[in-house]
């Protein structure tokens, strides 16, 4: 294998490796400053020492930092696939967790060796570390190779991980990031703040004070300059670590607030299939996956309202044309439906003979699934009047066949006349329907439902009744959405005594203008206009039918 190959396969890694510059550049400062306090020529260290320490400190993060990233090394000689993308999310959400696993068993081994050297040095060289040296020094080594050390390797994998889910080019999901990342506790954006002001802050300060009462304790001012030495020291590293640090955290949340800022702008703009990137998991990523749900459920609204749209259009294709040039008799009807779907049906279906079955029926539940009865329901009775299929037989067919397909608990009311224009007669069956109101010159006569809704019971018995109609009757048939409309301010129902009235002041009133002017009168009785723009609770329609006057 060429090497050229090598450096393309380990290239995120040795990316991952050179982002770690901090960590010795934290070793730097603190030789510098051991050199300037004269802490190391009390150890009698040589300056050759000093790039010993350097070599050994590299190799000794070095190795934690290859530990850390190999699972993303190995996934990256995958092909890019569904499923290497999952586990390169999933191994992304544990880095953290190995590298503190990683750096802080650096930092023991290292901090061990310095404390080792040191001794030994000083033991060599005849010199003796009193109580409250020896307890500086193992404060301030444990501090930096226990504390800081691994908080920078953390926070500079944090970044990493913010960076590398930024710059892929699939939009990565939060359902496969956020439960891998055990670190929530403390990784949280809230809590990140006062982690940083415990570790460069309040443990620093805590240690200063300690050194203070050491130096206070102990008698020899050689030992006293080298406890202020280790205090100079614990200084210096606790400053450059939160510089660090908050130079860290705020390029993370800049980068991870810009990819917010996106989705945001995709909501302003209406770009509702655009998604943002979960760029960390904690509660911000929380927030990326709100939001990205906000944006999935308003593209599948969208989506459902040109579906819907197109229903609407089928639905209205659907209405029956009118009969015109039946002799001695006028037809009139009216749709109007609380959403772009709805369960109720009208049709006036001509049959061979001259005669006409007049249907009304309204289907339990709104939306599609009641579109959907409608549709069917539409297409059987089609069907069964193409075939002459006797009126009662038509019905027990239907009710046998929605019985099997509608379930919980739904079922459909239905009104369904035979008009037979030569002899001016009517039968009808009323199966849970509203009574229809047959307006004559004597009052209004109420069609009431003799037999239960369709689709309840597989079997039952139909009572088909006759009626005449005389000169000027008219019948109208409605489905609740008259009668259940709600009066504004004390939300009085209509009730079908509201339409008996109204029909009992417009005896003169024509069959034509008839749906129009009681739409209009119910949108003012709900407190909308009387233009017809109002919007209704529940579907209406209507479907008159009037014997001209002789």
């Amino acid at each position: 294998m060429n090497s050229a190959l090598i450096y393309l396969r380990y290239r995120p890694m040795l990316r991952y490796l050179i982002s770690l510059w901090p960590l010795p550049l934290f070793l730097v400062a603190i030789q510098c400053v051991m050199w300037l306090n004269g802490n190391s020529e009390y150890f009698g260290l040589p300056y050759w020492i000093s790039d010993l320490d350097m070599l050994l400190f590299l190799l000794c993060f070095g190795v934690a930092g290859i530990w850390v990233y190999w699972p993303m090394a190995v996934l990256g000689q995958r092909q890019d696939d569904g499923q290497a993308q999952r586990l390169a999310a999933r191994c992304m959400s544990r880095l953290p967790v190995r590298a503190l696993k990683a750096f802080s068993v650096g930092g023991i081994v290292y901090g061990t060796y310095l404390l080792l050297l040191v001794t030994g040095s000083t033991s060599a060289l005849g010199r003796e570390l009193s109580g409250p040296m020896l307890a500086s020094l193992m404060f301030s080594v444990g501090y930096c190779a226990l504390v800081l050390v691994p908080a920078i390797g953390v926070a500079i994998t944090l970044h990493h991980g913010v960076g590398k889910r930024l710059g892929m080019g699939a939009e990565l999901s939060g359902e496969q990031m956020q439960p891998w990342n055990p670190l929530h506790a403390f990784t949280d954006s809230t809590k990140r703040p006062w982690l940083v002001f415990i570790v460069t802050g309040l443990l620093p300060t805590s240690l200063l004070v300690l050194f203070a009462y050491l130096a206070s304790i102990e008698p020899q001012v050689a030992a006293q300059r080298f406890i202020a030495g280790q205090g100079l020291l614990l200084f210096v590293a606790g400053s450059l670590a939160s510089i660090v640090l908050m130079a860290l955290i705020t390029r993370s949340l800049r980068m991870v607030t810009g990819e917010l800022a996106r989705g945001l702008e995709h909501l302003r703009k209406g770009r509702f299939e655009g998604r943002v990137r979960v760029l960390i998991d904690d509660d911000l990523g929380v927030l990326a996956i709100g939001l990205n749900t906000a944006l999935a459920g308003l593209q599948e609204r969208e989506e459902l309202k040109g579906s819907l749209s197109v229903a609407a259009e089928i639905q209205q294709g659907l209405l029956p044309e009118l009969p015109l040039g039946v002799p001695g008799y006028e037809f009139a009807a009216l749709q109007k439906s609380s959403h772009a779907v709805g369960g109720d049906y009208y049709d006036i279906i001509p049959l061979r003979d001259g005669r006409f079955w007049l249907v009304m029926a309204d289907v339990a539940g709104k939306g599609y699934p009641a579109a959907l009865t409608v549709a069917n329901l539409q297409a059987m009775l089609q069907v069964l009047a193409a075939q002459d299929v006797h009126f009662d037989a038509a019905l027990s067919y239907i009710n046998q066949s929605l019985s099997r397909t509608m379930t919980g608990g739904r079922f459909v009311t239905l009104f369904i006349a035979k008009l037979q224009p030569e002899s001016h007669s009517l039968l009808w069956v009323n199966a849970g329907h509203v009574p229809p109101l047959l307006q004559t010159a004597d009052g209004i006569v109420r069609l009431k439902a003799a037999t239960p809704p369709l689709g309840v019971l597989p079997e039952i018995s139909f009572e088909v009744q006759r009626i005449e109609l005389a000169p000027g009757d008219r019948l109208l048939a409605y489905t609740d959405g008259l009668t259940e409309a709600r009066q504004a301010g004390d939300g009085r129902m209509f009730g079908e005594k509201g339409v008996n009235e109204w029909l009992h002041d417009r005896p003169e009133m024509t069959l034509h203008e008839l749906p129009q002017a009681l739409l209009a009168h119910l949108c003012a009785y709900s407190g909308g206009s009387e233009d017809g723009s109002c919007n209704l609770d529940d579907d209406m329609t209507l479907l008159c039918v009037q014997r001209e006057r002789v």
